[in-house]
């Protein structure tokens, strides 16, 4: 068994805009030796929004068959659906052989930056709150459902970046969100940070975007 700390990050967009799997509460840092980066879109999707250059591969290790590839320092799993247990218990697997790790070293640590849902601008204000906060909801029943096939019992943390006055989903109805999702406590670290974010379409890029770190703990 090689390095036992590591992280799994969901809806992954550009590489140069990847999530901080380092980052825990009161401005502090945790370093992962290794973090498994998970995509909503399918490999040719994501190819076309992004242009990455890269070698991929394609395999299962006892769960679904996904598209793999190797960026930078970090695999990568592509179509994983964040709502789906079983997308994460296959992402989970080949994150298992890829980094020679246990399942609990990749899934207790779940990150995600400004999740939000498809063809947002489209959808009324109003629906849009709505629709994101199931997408949280789902994603924190995924992850836990998800562990429990994988045999890891115990403390999960799910990890969110996003503003506090996020007008597409504000603290409160996030926090809503967690613990209707499962989260046994929700909290949120009071220090800001600034990203830069790539738009779901990947065709824009919004610099410096004030985020919070929110903390919502799991229990299996």
């Amino acid at each position: 068994m090689s390095a036992s700390k590591g992280a799994l990050t969901v809806a992954e967009g550009h590489p140069a805009f990847i999530t901080d799997a380092d980052i825990i509460f009161n401005n502090g840092r945790d370093k992962k030796d290794f973090v498994l980066r998970t995509t909503r879109d399918d490999i040719g999707i994501w190819k076309t929004k992004h242009g990455v250059s890269m070698s991929p591969f394609k395999t299962s290790n006892g769960g679904a068959q996904k598209w793999v590839a190797r960026i930078d320092k970090d695999y990568w799993v592509f179509g994983i659906d964040a709502t789906k247990a079983d997308d994460i218990f296959a992402a989970v697997k080949i994150g298992m052989n890829c980094y020679d790790a246990r399942a609990s070293d990749l899934i207790k640590d779940v990150y995600v930056k400004n999740l939000n849902i498809e063809n947002e601008s489209k959808i009324d204000r109003t629906l849009l709150v709505k629709e994101n906060k199931k997408l949280y909801e789902d994603v924190c029943k995924a992850i836990l459902q998800a562990a429990k096939l994988l045999g890891v019992q115990g403390q999960l943390n799910f990890f969110v970046f996003s503003n506090n006055k996020n007008p597409k989903l504000p603290k409160d109805e996030l926090h809503t969100a967690l613990v209707s999702g499962g989260a046994d406590s929700v909290e949120t670290d009071s220090h800001p940070y600034k990203f830069d974010v790539g738009s779901n379409d990947g065709r824009r890029v919004f610099k410096d975007l004030i985020s919070h770190l929110h903390l919502a703990t799991l229990k299996v």
